[in-house]
């Protein structure tokens, strides 16, 4: 008569060890993601995405400012930087061969400015805090809500140059 073994573990073990897995990879994913903040984009997956478009073609004079002949840097932010920090930002994107504008939200011009590139409204409904690339035929090429944007002038430099390469 043939013996009936019993399995190495029991029939429950593998599907506990599975749930528990699961419950703990939730959790991380939970605690290492954060949930948008209040300048970020409702859509993270919109937010700096490094997708260069052809979007809308802007007027050759807006908000004040005159487009065309040059990459042109658009920059969005509550108050108007300043200091060490904005410098070495201003620098390093000018490094890139763009010139940076900057353009405060808090004008009438550039809300309008803002719209027109195609800037969120971020989460907290204010104005959005952030840039958009205009290329030399005044076509925006990127345009992106970014509140760390200080801390990102390397990403700018990447736009930039992958719309140089990429010119007609």
């Amino acid at each position: 008569m043939p013996t009936i073994q019993t399995p190495p573990v029991r029939w429950w073990v593998p599907p506990a060890g599975f749930a528990a897995l699961s419950v703990a990879l939730v959790m991380v994913v939970l605690r290492l993601v954060p949930s948008p903040g209040p300048m970020d984009d409702p859509d993270p997956a919109l937010q700096r995405d490094g997708i260069v478009r052809d979007g809308p073609q802007l007027p050759v004079t807006l908000g004040g400012l005159q487009f065309g002949g040059q990459l042109t840097v658009l920059l969005f932010d509550r108050t108007a930087p300043s200091g060490p920090r904005f410098q070495r930002w201003r620098d390093e994107v000018s490094q890139g061969g763009a010139l940076p504008v900057v353009c405060v939200a808090v004008f009438t011009s550039c809300t309008e400015l803002a719209t027109t590139v195609g800037l969120a409204t971020p989460t907290d409904g204010g104005a959005p805090v952030g840039y958009a690339v205009v290329d030399q035929h005044r076509r925006v090429r990127y345009a992106t809500l970014d509140p760390a944007y200080l801390q990102n002038a390397f990403e700018v430099n990447v736009i930039t140059q992958a719309i140089k390469t990429g010119q007609r």
